[in-house]
């Protein structure tokens, strides 16, 4: 396994070629700092509450939504929750996420070389319709989110389910995401972690852009 420090492009650093990868969203395949940010933000201040701390935007930014609203909201205000979430619609925020650098590209490889692609999320709700927003619908099979698991990030049921669709060993298959969360349910699963963006994560592979990691996978014949 190679060092905690080897980025994706270095030669021989023994990862093996996967059959399928699966994609964190936020932080991943689109960055969504700014949409998450003024979707809790607008929330907040619709309830007379002060805007996120920085330490509260980086939990937002890990976990679902309804954790996030229950650390975010006070007791007593959580009654009011639905009224304010009910008059709004994701199609406000949806253009302010931004699909990373090289994304397409990425994608059209791996379909073109048959590595199959999946995503697994803490979104609920709104993971279908940023694919379909964005033209990516069709490439990913299955969209596990935490509307349709029992259990969300970190519990690995969402990449156990994703490895049970395929009918993939899940060391033939790897899990790229951006957060302790993603890496923990990575580890949950037994699926080898590819840590995106965040060397700071216990991977076996750290890539820091999909034009690196397309570049490496074809390197190795992927």
């Amino acid at each position: 396994m190679p060092g905690r420090d080897t980025p994706a492009s270095s030669p021989g650093c023994g990862v093996r070629p996967v059959r399928g990868l699966v994609f964190d969203c936020d932080g991943v395949l689109f960055d969504t700092r700014d949409v998450n940010r003024f979707y809790y933000n607008h929330i907040l201040e619709k309830l007379g509450l002060a805007p996120m701390t920085a330490e509260e935007e980086d939990y937002s930014f890990m976990h679902t939504v309804d954790v996030s609203l229950a650390r975010l909201v006070p007791a007593e205000l959580m009654p009011r929750l639905p009224e304010v979430v009910g008059h709004m619609t994701y199609d406000e925020f949806i253009d302010r996420m931004i699909p990373e650098p090289g994304l397409g590209d990425l994608l059209e490889s791996l379909q073109i070389r048959g590595v199959r692609m999946a995503v697994n999320t803490n979104r609920k709700n709104s993971m279908e319709k940023v694919l379909e927003r964005f033209h990516l619908t069709g490439f990913f099979s299955p969209v596990m989110t935490a509307a349709k698991v029992s259990r969300p990030k970190p519990h690995p049921e969402g990449l156990l389910r994703i490895a049970e669709e395929w009918g993939m060993p899940v060391e033939h298959m790897a899990y790229l995401g951006d957060s302790s969360v993603d890496q923990d349910a990575a580890r949950g699963a037994g699926v080898p972690f590819w840590a995106y963006k965040n060397r700071g994560l216990r991977a076996e592979l750290h890539v820091d852009s999909f034009h690196e990691l397309r570049q490496w996978l074809e390197s190795v014949g992927q």
